[in-house]
């Protein structure tokens, strides 16, 4: 299921398709001859490609592919993470974190989404739970370190470094809370805000009373600006935005479809 979900993913994402696109254009208009219409159509699937991946490359696209990702989470019209409203659970889980780890120079690498370790690190000073559990990679190295820098002591931290994906890691937590058991520990997900929709989902899956605490809402803050003319010229930080976006679409979709079968 992890190479399936990694070939899809690639396939679906912007820079995927665009290069399967031109792929297809290449292979039809070698395969055209005197074919006049096969060189339209080859013409037609690389320009189509080309425009598909400048509009993911452009800024003003976040608000219609990414914006409806986090709008979900919006407590009383405003779009952040907070402690507040959240009831006591059994855990708190933190995805990810947004937290690297730089082995030659011995030192963490922190990330935009790094507002996951912090609301963590929130969630547990607050006395909502007396139990953490961490994901990623390296996160003995990277993620751990930052949670006692910030509060959390060590033995109250778990965590998970050989999960590869959101789906991997809910099967280590249950492990973990449930067991073999039929219990339904609630948990506080923290993840970021446009990820929250497939991971909770996820979680539900594998037995759990999932919270979600958001955070990271970094696709709604493309609307704390005016749109500007940049936002129409392609650029790499705006395709990357916009890919986890397409990313988490294709993903919400294609867990709902398997999700039918089981």
């Amino acid at each position: 299921m992890y190479c399936l979900n990694k070939i899809v993913g690639w396939v679906s994402s912007p820079l995927g398709a665009f290069f399967l696109a031109f792929a297809l254009a290449l292979v039809l208009r070698r395969l055209a001859g005197a074919r006049a219409w096969c060189r339209r159509l080859a013409a037609a699937v690389a320009a189509a490609a080309l425009v598909c991946l400048w509009l993911a490359s452009c800024g003003f696209m976040t608000r219609f592919i990414g914006v409806p990702l986090e709008r979900e989470w919006s407590r009383d019209g405003v779009m952040h993470g907070s402690v507040e409203g959240l009831p006591s659970a059994d855990a708190i889980v933190v995805l990810g974190g947004g937290v690297g780890f730089h082995h030659e120079c011995n030192a963490p690498e922190i990330f935009g989404s790094a507002d996951r370790v912090f609301l963590g690190a929130r969630l547990y000073r607050a006395g909502l739970a007396k139990r953490l559990f961490l994901t990623g990679p390296y996160v003995e190295f990277s993620t751990a370190p930052l949670m006692e820098e910030l509060g959390v002591p060590r033995e109250a931290v778990s965590f998970f470094p050989d999960a590869r994906n959101t789906e991997e890691e809910a099967g280590e937590v249950r492990k973990l809370l449930i067991g073999g058991g039929s219990r339904s520990p609630k948990i506080l997900l923290v993840t970021s805000a446009w990820h929250m929709r497939r991971a909770r989902m996820l979680f539900r899956r594998a037995g759990f009373d999932v919270v979600a605490a958001p955070t990271d809402f970094e696709m709604t803050a493309a609307l704390e600006k005016p749109l500007e003319a940049a936002d129409f010229l392609p650029s790499a930080e705006a395709l990357s935005r916009n890919s986890y976006a397409v990313k988490e679409w294709i993903g919400n979709l294609g867990y709902m479809i398997v999700g039918l079968f089981r």
